[in-house]
């Protein structure tokens, strides 16, 4: 009788298949908290935001806001309040308004509206700031 020693192509096959799906498995759990992590850093970009117009009503004096190496700085009557640092890189690009010319008047209205995109990797959302209603609000953008 004639043995055979070794693997058909089948099962070659099926083996190769069953490495590669164990091997796609963390890369694609990666994705998804990177994609994660990013939209909590831009849902977080806009509670700094909101927080910064609080502090301009509850201490009755002028914020305003500034974005350096991926860290916003608070400021109140250009004195530092507050520093936050964000765990995934943000790349700000004004449209009307640039970050830097973000500052409250005293009653938290906002001294100038306009609209900034940021993007990350996976995501690209507006700012839009209006004037009046002193409201921030963010609106994913079509990549």
């Amino acid at each position: 009788m004639k043995t055979n020693e070794g693997f058909s192509l089948i099962e070659l096959l099926f083996t190769l298949l069953l490495i590669s799906v164990f091997l796609l498995l963390p890369i694609l759990y990666i994705q998804s908290q990177d994609k994660k992590i990013e939209q909590q850093t831009i849902e977080q970009l806009k509670h700094d935001l909101l927080y910064a117009q609080h502090v301009a009503m509850t201490e009755g004096k002028v914020t305003s806001v500034h974005f350096e190496d991926n860290t916003l700085i608070i400021y109140v009557e250009q004195q530092e309040k507050t520093r936050v640092q964000y765990p995934t890189s943000l790349e700000m690009e004004p449209v009307t308004l640039a970050l830097q010319d973000v500052s409250f008047l005293a009653n938290g209205h906002p001294r100038k509206s306009g609209s900034w995109d940021v993007r990350t990797h996976y995501h690209h959302v507006r700012f839009t700031i209006q004037i009046g209603k002193g409201h921030i609000v963010y609106r994913q953008q079509e990549s």
